[in-house]
């Protein structure tokens, strides 16, 4: 850091710190974003430093095995000490405490009835919940059970997990509710092709929601975020308000979780 630098930071009151280990940290970041192993000339124009400077942080970075060089191509990617400060990190985060956060902010946002669910207790349930403005849905609390096929919900789980996990309840709401596998198929194909789930008046008269997939750091379901309000007032369009907040949120709790195959698709 330059003494003006130095001096900025001082007079605003903020702590002085080590110029050489920020400008050799600065070099992950375009690694971590791009995916995949980098070529110096790639990270070095992605930091805006100089090949031969680059370098020289690099061979730094990949003693302390925060990078690792590819011997075949000599491309750069993210070391040992990389990978297990990210396990580490992850390992830390309160998963459902960030959920009950996201819904508190849909809410906020929506001023719509907002719900996290996850998988527990043989299906869809309802784990937390932010009541909206002047909505009281009796039959949604905390504790709910789903329908997989009938609620947005449940049709996000019905696309995004595993078959062998959701075929038995499947199973027994096909039996109470006929629907042609044709019909099934078509669902599970527009949430995915959507990315999010919407309803209106199918789980009940008067009732519509909206609902997201989180996944975390291995692609795997984490949980949904839900809104959902009376159909007179509740826009399940695609370019709506409501699906555009609930949409962001999940994906950007999907990130925080460490899942970086859809933000990058």
């Amino acid at each position: 850091m330059s003494t003006e630098g130095q001096r900025s930071r001082a007079s605003s009151g903020e702590p002085l710190g080590i110029q050489s280990i920020e400008v050799g940290l600065k070099l992950l970041r375009p690694i971590i974003e791009a995916g995949r192993p980098l070529n110096l000339k790639a990270l070095s124009d992605a930091a805006g430093y100089a090949p031969p400077k680059a370098h020289r942080y690099l061979v730094s970075l990949i003693r302390m095995k925060l990078v690792a060089q590819e011997p075949d191509s000599g491309r750069y990617g993210l070391g040992e000490l990389a990978f297990e400060l990210g396990l580490a990190a992850i390992g830390l985060l309160d998963r459902e405490g960030m959920g009950r956060a996201a819904i508190r902010d849909i809410r906020a946002a929506t001023q719509q009835t907002a719900c996290m669910v996850a998988w527990a207790n043989g299906g869809a349930t309802v784990v937390s919940m932010e009541p909206g403005t002047g909505s009281i849905f009796l039959a949604v609390r905390t504790g709910s059970i789903l329908s997989l096929l009938r609620s947005a919900s449940g049709r996000i789980f019905l696309a995004y997990m595993p078959s062998d996990m959701t075929k038995a309840v499947l199973k027994q709401e096909l039996a109470e509710n006929p629907m042609k596998p044709a019909s099934v198929t078509a669902l599970i194909e527009q949430v995915q092709r959507e990315g999010i789930s919407r309803i209106r008046d199918s789980m009940m008269v008067g009732l519509s929601a909206v609902s997201a997939p989180v996944f975390d750091h291995e692609g795997r379901l984490a949980y949904a975020l839900t809104s959902l309000g009376q159909s007179e007032s509740f826009d399940t369009s695609i370019d709506s308000a409501v699906v555009q907040t609930v949409r962001q949120k999940a994906e950007e709790l999907s990130g925080r979780l460490g899942f970086r195959a859809r933000m990058a698709g």
